[in-house]
C-alpha cells in the first residue's frame, strides 16, 4: 500500500514588487514580446516551536516588448510573486525535505502559484498598452 504525501495548503500569495515603463506610442505599433521567468522553490522551517512548515514559491516575470520598426521603442515590465503554502501541524521537515526534491512533488506547488501570477501580470501589461493575450496563464 502507498503512503499518502503530506501536502501543504496554499494560504497566502501576493505581488512583492512591480515596475513597468511604456514611453512609446501604444496605439497601432505592432511590438515583440520577449519573456523571461525565474522560480524558486523552497522549504522554510519555523523558528518558533510549534509553527507548520512553509513551502515557499518565489516567481519573478519579466517581459520587454520592441517596436518591430523600432529598435529603441522598448517597453518593459517585471514582477515578483510569492506563494505560501502550509503544513498541517502534525508534519515534519524528515517527512517533507526529501519529497521536495522530487519534481512532480515541486510541480504540484509551482502549478498552482503561477497562473495567479501570470494573471496579475497579463493585466499590468494590458495596462501598459500591450496586447498580452498571447502569453499562457498556466506552465508550458
Amino acid at each position: 500500500m502507498e503512503t499518502v504525501k503530506p501536502r501543504a495548503v496554499l494560504r497566502s500569495f501576493r505581488a512583492l514588487a512591480f515596475h513597468g515603463e511604456n514611453r512609446g506610442d501604444a496605439t497601432g505599433t505592432e511590438m515583440r514580446m520577449d519573456m523571461q521567468q525565474d522560480i524558486e522553490l523552497g522549504l522554510a522551517v519555523p523558528t518558533v516551536s510549534g509553527g507548520p512548515l512553509q513551502v515557499s514559491v518565489f516567481i519573478k516575470l519579466k517581459a520587454t516588448a520592441t517596436n518591430v520598426n523600432d529598435a529603441k521603442d522598448q517597453a518593459t515590465f517585471a514582477g515578483d510573486y510569492e506563494a505560501k503554502f502550509y503544513f498541517a501541524s502534525e508534519v515534519v521537515e524528515e517527512q517533507v525535505t526529501p519529497l521536495m526534491e522530487d519534481s512532480e512533488y515541486q510541480y504540484l506547488h509551482v502549478a498552482q502559484a503561477f497562473p495567479l501570477a501570470m494573471t496579475h501580470f497579463k493585466r499590468e501589461l494590458q495596462a501598459l498598452g500591450l496586447d498580452a493575450r498571447q502569453l499562457p496563464l498556466g506552465l508550458q
